[in-house]
């Protein structure tokens, strides 16, 4: 019986299967290892481009939080010092309530009465942080400058709350010390205008005017603890805002 003659690519083929075979799973490899890299390329680039992004915007939030820290800093400044003047003359107005009537001096009674009920209320500059908060770019910093930031914003509260303590309690001596002093005469003088009625006090006993005086130190009290939360408050403030330079 005669064999069928076999061509020589049949003969290539049934003597080199495997090697073939070989040469096309190389193939396919180098395929998908071109693939993946790609791939593991193109996340790299993206996530260079995000951090990019967040790096310049961390940047603009950073010195926008520092320019809010340097109106804070001022204004604190401003309301410490008020207050502290504010002490020394309500010590010396009760100096002056604690002597003989005969020896008042009229003018500074109202003057320092003036000074009792007038406030300088502290109020931040938050709105780089509130909106930081908002739309969850806080992640752009480092958690402990993070930590700062949620810490000078709890003292904020704090300060509010204490200087909401002040005023409450200056209103709650009002209408004592209408019963006790022209208010005609205290509202002209703060506005800078001289006195155009005659100045008196209606002081009715001594039971009353203790009652006054007392009033009077529970208000120095009040701002006594309000001035410890803005000193607080401003060291926060120079801390954070070194944090920030050096970040």
């Amino acid at each position: 019986m005669i064999e069928p003659i076999k061509t020589k690519n049949q003969e290539e083929e049934k003597t080199f299967p495997t090697s073939k075979k070989l040469r096309n799973w190389s193939s396919y490899f180098k395929e998908f290892l071109m693939l993946f890299l790609a791939i593991i390329l193109g996340f790299f680039v993206e996530n260079q481009r995000e951090s990019y992004v967040e790096q310049r915007s961390a940047d603009v939030l950073a010195q926008s939080i520092m320019e809010d820290l340097d109106q804070d800093r001022e204004s604190l400044k401003e309301a410490i010092g008020y207050l502290e003047e504010k002490d020394r003359k309500i010590v010396e107005y009760i100096e002056m309530l604690h002597g003989p009537p005969s020896s008042w001096d009229t003018l500074k009674i109202y003057q320092y009465m003036t000074k009792v009920f007038s406030t300088f209320p502290f109020s931040s500059t938050d709105g780089t942080y509130s909106q930081m908060k908002s739309s969850g770019t806080l992640r752009y910093f480092d958690q402990s400058l993070v930590n700062q930031m949620n810490a000078y914003d709890k003292q904020m509260k704090k300060t509010v709350f204490r200087d909401g303590l002040v005023e409450r309690a200056e209103w709650e001596l009002v209408p004592l010390a209408a019963t006790i002093l022209n208010f005609e005469v205290t509202g002209e003088m703060r506005f800078g205008r001289p006195p155009t009625k005659e100045m008196y006090l209606k002081l009715k006993d001594q039971e009353t005017l203790d009652l006054f005086i007392n009033k009077i130190m529970v208000v120095r009290t009040m701002c006594g603890r309000s001035l410890e939360e803005y000193k607080i408050q401003l060291d926060l403030a120079e801390k954070l805002a070194s944090s920030l330079e050096s970040r």
